[in-house]
């Protein structure tokens, strides 16, 4: 059987892993900042800046499927922004619930690998400044969730590469070819866009703050750990 994401109020789970959802609306695919582990609220993500994420070798989307046997209504009791026509559109909870439920939305996942995130963090001289400021709370954004119209959907599907243009107001996701006339595809996830989001926390070159430089290593940090 397939995997299927299972949303609640605080986290979505899919295949094993724990999605955070605290202020999913502030977050993009390379945003970077301090872990908040608030006693009665969410976790999230404090997010202080944006890392350029790779290109398209590194760069995934793919569509996956919800279990609405498991999801709880009441994870979509606020306004969610989806994408149709390729901008944002705020429409409410119970209306994108209606709406993935009858097949008009879909959740699309965009992903960067580990090690993809690692190069491109190691390229920014002022991500890693901040990151080794920030210290032990350190985190960056590795993979987000999107919802989309079911047809605008489709293009982001089957782990499909995707080039991403970094702006100001956020990230646009482009597959196909090099134009819309053969086949190319553009969305903008902008601010309010993500859905919910995986972090990485990092290994460094040494443990003492100054003497730290380079990233060795990032490992996946999920809703619910410390």
């Amino acid at each position: 059987m397939a995997k299927q994401v299972v949303v609640k109020n605080n986290h979505l789970k899919y295949g094993g892993t724990a999605y955070f959802r605290g202020r999913a609306e502030e977050v993009h695919l390379g945003s970077y900042g301090e872990k908040r582990t608030p006693i009665t609220k969410m976790n999230y993500l404090e997010v202080k800046g944006k890392i350029r994420v790779p290109k398209s070798n590194i760069a995934l989307a793919t569509i996956v499927d919800i279990d609405f046997t498991k999801t709880s209504k009441s994870a979509f009791h606020t306004a969610v922004s989806v994408i149709v026509q390729g901008v944002p559109v705020n429409i409410s909870g119970i209306l994108a619930l209606k709406w993935l439920k009858k097949g008009r939305l879909k959740l699309v996942k965009f992903s960067v690998t580990n090690n993809g995130m690692k190069k491109a963090a190691n390229r920014s001289t002022q991500a890693l400044k901040d990151l080794v400021y920030y210290g032990k709370n350190a985190r960056i954004a590795h993979e987000v969730f999107v919802v989309m119209e079911a047809s605008l959907a489709e293009k982001f599907n089957h782990n499909v590469s995707v080039d991403f243009s970094v702006r100001k107001w956020g990230v646009k996701a482009i597959v196909g070819g090099k134009s819309s006339s053969q086949g190319r595809t553009s969305v903008n996830i902008s601010d309010g866009t993500t859905f919910a989001y995986l972090l990485l926390s990092i290994d460094w070159n040494a443990k003492k703050k100054k003497n730290k430089t380079k990233i060795m290593d990032l490992n996946d940090d999920q809703w619910g750990s410390n």
